[in-house]
């Protein structure tokens, strides 16, 4: 079967509502609830939060743009855009980002594990000062994070064997609309709790002399990690657009589900922990370590964690099927990969991530680190990328025609173009090289 066989009778979405829905569910997924509140609490508090909405409105959203028109035009995953777009050199970083997925997706999937049976335990017995010791001795178990890890991983394969309209569209119709109704009930039962609104008021005070370059770095690299950029995620499920979608809309709809479900996970996570005198500023285990003992010791919190776990299952499984989808998508559409077929490719990555899982799940303070390796730097490299491809290297006749403009764009359409060419790379160049001079130094 020829390549151009392929990318022509690759499937499409069913429409714009599913289209979106799909896209959020990337983009949210363990972002916005496990990674944002301890991005908050460990890099500048509220102050980061406004970089965060600066990054995701002024570099965020017109990368979105960018890789769903570098998608759809090429209607091809990772290493075939890379490749189509600079070369042989373009091949291997392909490989290098779809590297990247992979050893993101061990520690994603260990502690997307973790999360499904904290919601079990949640609903089983619910976290007290006496269940929380057995719950803790559990969770830091290796052989148990490795069983619930491997769990995901085969769970998620079975989805994407289902196929795009059957599986993944289904499911993120079902799954990203009730993690927001879950969201609005937990932000109801906080509000209501004595001395919230207080608690909100004064962590929403902005202390911008907290903020260097690990902090600029840590809130651009959190727009890339949660909105599923960096020439990858977006990059395989743009291919699977229709024709006739307007990536304007697309971009924008699916950057203000992400950006609203990092302000609904924060309005119900930062009141409550600090109404209980607790600290955000725990890393990745605050889900695991800090809420489990706010949930213990507020009222009705096992209905609280239990909804809140529930939620987070959802959406988190959502981004370690994308995960799966950017690898196997990826290596099919490769020589090597055509001959071994895309459904055997499943069962080999997802044995792999199996055995992967077993650095992050005996050395689990690993995982910060390779969280700001990985979430971080791998994306705002492979996010970089995709914008040169786009506004330096595609055709600009092909460019006009990905983003619906007329030949003559509009004085606000040409700077947009500008803004992609020199602003966006520019400023992910600086940050970056800021972030690595910052911790050499």
């Amino acid at each position: 079967m020829t390549e151009a066989h392929d990318t022509q009778s690759a499937p499409k979405f069913s429409g714009m509502a599913s289209t979106v829905l799909t896209l959020a569910g990337v983009a949210i997924g363990l972002g916005n609830v496990w990674r944002f509140p301890y991005m908050m609490g460990s890099y500048g508090g509220s102050a980061f939060l406004l970089l965060y909405f600066f990054f995701m409105l002024t570099v965020a959203l017109p990368a979105f743009m960018a890789e769903l028109a570098l998608a759809r035009s090429h209607r091809g995953a990772t290493i075939t855009v890379m490749r189509r777009s600079f070369g042989a050199a373009g091949r291997f970083i392909g490989y290098l980002l779809v590297f990247g997925v992979l050893a993101a997706a061990s520690y994603y999937t260990l502690v997307v594990g973790n999360v499904f049976y904290s919601a079990w335990f949640s609903i089983a017995k619910g976290f007290s000062s006496t269940s929380i010791p057995e719950y803790s001795r559990a969770l830091g178990s290796p052989v148990l994070g490795l069983m619930t890890g491997a769990a995901i991983v085969w769970a998620a394969i079975f989805v994407i064997d289902r196929g795009l309209k059957d599986g993944i569209e289904r499911i993120s119709r079902i799954f990203v609309p009730f993690f927001f109704l879950i969201c609005l009930y937990l932000i109801a039962v906080v509000l209501r709790m004595p001395g919230s609104l207080g608690e909100i008021a004064q962590f929403m005070k902005p202390d911008f002399a907290r903020i260097g370059p690990r902090e600029i770095f840590a809130a651009l690299g959190q727009c890339y990690f949660s909105a599923g950029l960096g020439a990858a995620y977006i990059l395989v499920y743009g291919k699977f657009l229709r024709d006739d979608s307007n990536l304007q809309s697309t971009a924008f709809l699916t950057s203000f589900s992400d950006m609203m479900a990092a302000v609904l996970a924060s309005l119900f996570i930062i009141p409550a922990v600090l109404s209980f005198g607790m600290e955000l500023s725990s890393g990745p285990r605050l889900l695991f370590g800090v809420l489990p003992e706010l949930f213990a010791v507020m009222p009705d919190g096992r209905m609280f964690g239990s909804a809140l776990l529930v939620g987070l299952c959802l959406v988190a499984f959502l981004s370690v099927i994308a995960s799966f989808e950017v690898i196997t998508v990826s290596l099919s559409e490769e020589p090597i990969g055509r001959k071994i077929g895309e459904r055997r490719l499943r069962i080999i990555v997802g044995a792999i991530v199996c055995v992967l899982i077993a650095l992050p799940a005996w050395r689990p303070d690993l995982i910060e680190g390779m969280d700001l390796v990985f979430g971080s730097g791998f994306t705002i490299f492979g996010g970089m990328l995709a914008v040169i491809a786009t506004a330096w290297i595609m055709n600009g006749a092909e460019r006009l025609a990905q983003f619906s403009w007329p030949d003559t764009p509009s004085p606000f359409r040409r700077f947009l173009l500008l803004w992609l060419r020199w602003g966006i790379p520019a400023m992910l160049v600086i940050v970056l090289g800021a972030a690595i001079y910052d911790a050499i130094g």
